[in-house]
């Protein structure tokens, strides 16, 4: 049985070999005639896919461009920011230094000025100088005129003395007035009360005291119709006295009607505490600062000063 089916099972096998020697040879022609219709120097890409690279090559590049666009435009920018920043900086250093010679300028016109001013000084200096020794000289000639005034007030005393027809009895100076044992000074000027009753002082005196009514009216008829401080005041104890610290005692009769009042309604503050002669020779109490002419006394003996 091996025997004969031997032959069969070589014929098949020879003819499957024979198949797959055709089919091998077939797919190779059709293999080189598919080689055979591209060119042989080199394999062209396909078509789609190089356009697709050049697209995406073209979009990089105009971003990239219009990035560094952008870039330089705010480069731009900040360059214009900072010169014009600049230009004012500029601008300011011009004003300051237009400022700085002004002020130079100014300084030289205030140096020119004060060099003026110290010339203008000692020419005034001069003339002080001058005017000094011009003063010297009329104090002498003062001092001389005080001497020959002194001499005339001596020779009054001399004549008031013998048409009084007295001995040892002192003499008023020039500008007092004799009266009893007394002499008066009424003043031109005016004063507030404290400065008058300290011009009195000076003059070894004091404001007049008016005790007595005959002195009363030789004083009154002298200062109608001014007014005169005279040496009555209550600012120290809220009690009316005299100067001299003597009390004195209220006689309506002598005062104008309805005084003293201590008025406090003339804005000077305080009321009224110091005395003065009406203009009608009665008394008026009122403020003490007002600048009021006033009476000084003194005694003969005393020899007021001039």
């Amino acid at each position: 049985m091996n025997g004969a089916g031997e032959p069969v099972n070589r014929t098949i096998l020879k003819e499957y070999q024979d198949d797959i020697e055709n089919m091998d040879t077939n797919e190779d022609r059709a293999f080189w005639k598919k080689e055979e219709s591209f060119p042989r120097l080199g394999i062209r890409p396909p078509a789609g896919r190089s356009l697709w690279h050049i697209c995406i090559v073209l979009s990089v590049s105009a971003i990239l461009l219009f990035a560094l666009i952008i870039t330089v435009a705010v480069n731009n920018v900040k360059v214009d920011r900072k010169f014009t920043a600049l230009e004012k900086t500029v601008a300011n250093l011009s004003v300051s230094v237009t400022s700085v010679h002004s002020k130079i300028q100014m300084g030289k016109e205030t140096g020119e000025n004060i060099h003026l001013e110290i010339n203008m000084l000692k020419d005034s200096l001069k003339i002080a100088e001058q005017q000094l020794v011009t003063l010297n000289r009329e104090l002498k000639r003062m001092d001389a005129l005080a001497t020959l005034t002194t001499e005339i007030s001596q020779m009054k005393c001399t004549l008031e003395k013998i048409r009084r027809n007295v001995t040892g009895a002192g003499c008023c100076p020039v500008n007092w007035q004799f009266y009893g044992s007394s002499c008066f000074f009424f003043s031109e000027d005016g004063m507030s009360w404290d400065s008058a009753r300290d011009y009195c002082s000076s003059k070894s005196s004091s404001l007049v005291i008016l005790k007595d009514e005959e002195k009363w009216n030789w004083v009154a008829q002298r200062t109608m119709p001014r007014y005169y401080w005279i040496g009555l005041t209550d600012e120290r104890t809220g009690q009316w006295e005299w100067v001299d610290g003597t009390p004195y005692f209220m006689n309506r009769r002598q005062w104008k009607p309805g005084q003293p009042d201590d008025w406090t309604q003339h804005g000077l503050g305080g009321g009224e505490d110091c005395a003065h002669l009406h203009n009608d020779g009665k008394l008026n109490d009122d403020h003490c600062t007002r600048g009021y002419r006033f009476v000084c006394e003194s005694s003969v003996m005393a020899q007021p000063a001039a």
